[in-house]
């Protein structure tokens, strides 16, 4: 799918510079992305048994998922703190992320992103609103770069209008310092691109070459894993995180197959004597069936050696599960070292120590060291997204001109232990380093106003107990 994603872009575009297609590159991100979506090449396997034929679907355990959820979560699990210094930029850019559900969007993104090895969030003007587009690295190839940071590229967009395929290319670059853009767009009836048609007869007021002059800055911001490219080191994005852990992800897979099939392959199985099975016949086929009845409580005498020839024997076998957990939890382990996270982080069930946040904090752990590295990257994509955003709003008309000064922080609730946060607070208020209404305000999570009123009950109780003493 990557390589035929450039050989798409060089069609539309002929004289950009494209990557040239790496073989190895492009399977291992095609790969991961089926493993991604639960469709990799092992998801299929014989059937085995007397009868068995053709192929069954293996029971899978979807660990590329959750573990792509897993340092989403690590990466963007609370909302990130954006700082404007300029008020009306502040109101601006909260409502322009709001209306675009920009942190209902993002978590799915940076899952996406980190299966895939990376992707884009462009921002766009349509109909005097400003628009936010969530783009992964399927649909999205980098092209110029300034010192390592990302500033031309190509976006692909797929929609069906009338039962018509329409693929549209949009190229973003720069001449004479300030931001183009050209588009290219194709229409097919059988899935195929297709051939090219004209932009303005499908979408009304959109031109093939835009500029924008008042733009100096790339319109699109790119995250890609921490994680270095071992595949191919030219190329501008990233890998997938477990672009090196697909054998393991496999031998999840087969463990987790295995453990599933335990329970069908032990179920319980009695042994009786052949004098106590039945036979009866279908009256339509003349076929005849042999079956124990176990509803039968009548006495029966049969002609045998009753000590040996009627002896019933249960011969269940015992199922395996610790054997199964201790082997996909060795496994999940395994996956964790190599994707750099703790051993215990992915855990197939409860009996591996639970950490508290604040121990994960203290320590120096691999999760930790892997999150800080992947959030700064983050940031750096919120704060070049906001930054759109305001350009946006001045090139609209929604805010007068004036210096951008934008600041991002990441909110340490998800990683402090409340009572961690609680202490801290304290001992920064009595050394005289906080005051008491930010500190209110951050262990209670309110605002300020909020925060305030708390305050003024908390000093009504105190001249309360003063005039009781």
């Amino acid at each position: 799918m990557y390589e035929s994603l450039i050989s798409e872009c060089k069609k539309a575009f002929p004289l950009a510079a494209l990557p040239e297609p790496d073989s190895t590159y492009c399977r291992i991100t095609d790969l991961c992305g089926e493993i991604y979506r639960g469709e990799p090449p092992w998801s299929y396997v014989k059937r085995s048994g007397l009868y068995g034929k053709g192929m069954r679907r293996m029971n899978m355990l979807h660990c590329a998922k959750v573990l792509c959820d897993s340092m989403a979560a690590l990466t963007f699990g609370t909302q990130a703190d954006i700082f404007c210094y300029d008020e009306r930029q502040q109101t601006f850019v909260n409502d322009v992320l709001q209306d675009n559900c920009f942190w209902e969007n993002m978590p799915a993104f940076f899952s996406r992103a980190y299966a895939v090895g990376g992707g884009a969030v462009r921002v766009y003007a349509e109909k005097g609103r400003i628009c936010l587009d969530y783009t992964d690295n399927s649909c999205f190839i980098p092209m110029g770069n300034d010192k390592g940071s990302i500033r031309e590229g190509i976006f692909r967009s797929l929609w069906y209008k009338d039962g018509i395929r329409f693929t549209l290319f949009e190229k973003h670059g720069f001449e004479n310092g300030h931001v183009v853009t050209d588009r290219v767009l194709y229409s097919s009836k059988n899935g195929t691109l297709g051939s090219e048609t004209d932009i303005e007869e499908v979408i009304p007021g959109l031109c093939s070459h835009s500029e924008y002059p008042a733009l100096t800055e790339p319109v699109f911001a790119c995250f890609r894993p921490a994680a270095a490219n071992n595949l191919s080191s030219d190329r501008l994005m990233g890998i997938s995180c477990f672009a090196n852990s697909v054998d393991t992800l496999k031998a999840l897979d087969i463990a987790f197959d295995s453990f599933s099939r335990e329970f069908v392959l032990g179920r319980k199985r009695i042994i009786v004597p052949s004098a106590c099975i039945r036979t009866v016949v279908d009256p339509d086929s003349g076929k005849v069936s042999r079956y124990f009845d176990a509803d039968d409580e009548v006495f029966q005498a049969l002609k045998c050696d009753e000590d040996r020839d009627l002896k019933i024997t249960d011969n269940t076998a015992e199922l395996r599960v610790s054997e199964h957990k201790e082997a996909i939890n060795a496994l999940l382990d395994l996956l964790c070292f190599q994707t750099g996270l703790s051993p215990g982080t992915l855990a197939f069930s409860g009996s591996s120590a639970v950490r508290t946040a604040a121990e994960i904090k203290s320590m120096d752990t691999r999760t930790e060291v892997t999150m800080q590295h992947n959030r700064c990257l983050a940031a750096e994509l919120i704060e070049k997204t906001v930054r759109t955003i305001i350009r946006f709003g001045m090139l609209t008309g929604s805010l007068p001109p004036g210096d951008i000064r934008v600041r991002i922080g990441f909110s340490d609730k998800q990683v402090i232990d409340r009572d961690v946060l609680i202490d801290r607070n304290i001992r920064l208020v009595e050394a005289g380093l906080k005051s008491r209404l930010s500190a209110v305000m951050e262990v209670m999570e309110c605002s300020r106003e909020e925060a305030l009123c708390e305050l003024e009950r908390i000093r009504e109780e105190n001249k309360n107990k003063e005039v009781l003493l």
